[in-house]
């Protein structure tokens, strides 16, 4: 069977809700594909839902970003696109396999849906997680373009193969991009269920990812991601292992093994993944401003301050590194400087309650002002942490 490689896409059919961003936005879309020589149904079929869906993600990213406007959220382009992914809801209205020449075409129509509701949870989401997932979105886009450009320089190579040993050469690459385009839908769903915060079904799609692929390195970072979110960290260092054993030169893996070592209260290990991430990125701020944490839990508060310096140097707006170094100088006595580093990550972070909380204890218990602590306290409760204010309250020294 000699096909020509062939992508389809059908247009697509927009209902928009007539109550503004009120109602759940719904969008149909078709997509297609023309299976050809040493392809499986399987994929072949995948890869219709895939354009289908991608043309549903257009349109429901235009509508995100219309929502963000009217509401005068502060998110980048990538954001919207990350934000329309994470919120997309997907149903398969009707799929058909069609004979078409000596060949099969593939063809799926698909309903998604897009809840206003949902948007500003998703976009607090992707603001805690950082860049990082924006760069596993386009990891992910890029592998799927990647397949798809590959499967059709093979299709051709298929076609003009010149004898048996040729034919079977290529359908092995075929074979090999249908695994690895699996292995990057399966690390999609894990991608998605880790936007919300589902470890257990993500943990099981890079398993999967990672079985079809074993070398999938980024898959067993974000596993072991994963592990650490649900505070199994033996198990994050294991996959961050694995990681750092296929990607020797990744300074993210060896950033978060020293994080779930600190976890573990294994400060002197924390430290020296902290410097080894800090040898392949000297402009890793994070990587500075956690080391500085490991050397502060470690009582070494003049090396924490001098970690905590270099992060502000590289990110003057990182509030965490303001509000560490003021507990370092806390813990040197040094109150004023201290306040006044909680002062500076309040400025940054208005929300951060741990701030409030320290500053309030400074105010209140080491320089005996009541009314200043107590009213740091009560802004820390209104954020959620209330352990000193209600204790306060009980002994009248709050009201």
């Amino acid at each position: 069977m000699r096909h020509i490689f062939a992508i389809m896409i059908a247009a697509l059919f927009l209902f928009y809700p007539s109550h503004g961003f009120t109602a759940v936005k719904e969008i149909v879309s078709e997509g297609a594909y023309n299976m050809g020589d040493g392809e499986t149904p399987t994929v072949a079929e995948s890869r219709a839902l895939l354009n289908a869906k991608r043309i549903a993600l257009e349109q429901a990213g235009t509508y995100v970003e219309s929502y963000t406007k009217v509401e005068n959220m502060q998110v980048t382009e990538d954001e919207i696109k990350v934000l329309a992914s994470g919120i997309m809801e997907v149903e398969i209205l009707d799929k058909k396999r069609t004979v078409v020449g000596d060949g099969f075409r593939f063809w799926v129509k698909i309903k998604a849906r897009v809840n206003p509701d949902n948007i500003k949870e998703m976009a607090n989401k992707i603001k805690v997680k950082d860049k990082s997932v924006i760069e596993d979105y386009k990891k992910i886009q890029a592998a799927y373009d990647k397949s798809q450009k590959e499967i059709g320089e093979l299709k051709k190579q298929l076609a003009q193969a010149k004898g048996e040993k040729e034919k079977k050469q290529v359908e092995a690459k075929i074979s090999n991009d249908e695994r690895m385009f699996q292995a990057n839908e399966w690390f999609d769903k894990g991608y998605q269920h880790d936007l919300n915060k589902d470890y257990d079904k993500a943990i099981e799609a890079y398993t999967s990812a990672i079985t079809l692929t074993p070398n999938f390195a980024i898959a067993y970072y974000n596993r072991g991601n994963a592990y650490y979110s649900k505070g199994q960290y033996d198990r994050a260092i294991e996959n961050f292992n694995k990681m750092i054993a296929i990607n020797p030169n990744d300074a993210d893996a060896y950033y978060n093994r020293g994080i779930a070592y600190a976890k573990k209260g294994q400060y002197d290990r924390a430290i020296e993944d902290y410097n080894k991430a800090i040898s392949i990125n000297p402009n890793y701020a994070k990587a500075y401003n956690n080391r500085g944490f490991a050397y502060d839990k470690k009582g070494q508060y003049d090396r924490a301050i001098e970690d905590y310096n270099k992060a502000i140097a590289l990110n003057p707006n990182d509030a965490d590194a303001y509000y560490n170094r003021g507990f370092a100088y806390a813990d040197k006595k040094q109150y004023d400087r201290a306040i006044k580093d909680y002062n500076k990550a309040i400025a940054l972070n208005p929300n951060l309650a741990l701030a409030y909380t320290n500053r309030g204890f400074l105010y209140l218990v080491k320089l005996g002002n009541k009314k200043k602590g107590c009213s740091d306290w009560k802004k820390a409760c209104e954020l959620g942490d209330c352990r000193n204010y209600e204790l306060a309250k009980e002994k009248g020294d709050c009201r």
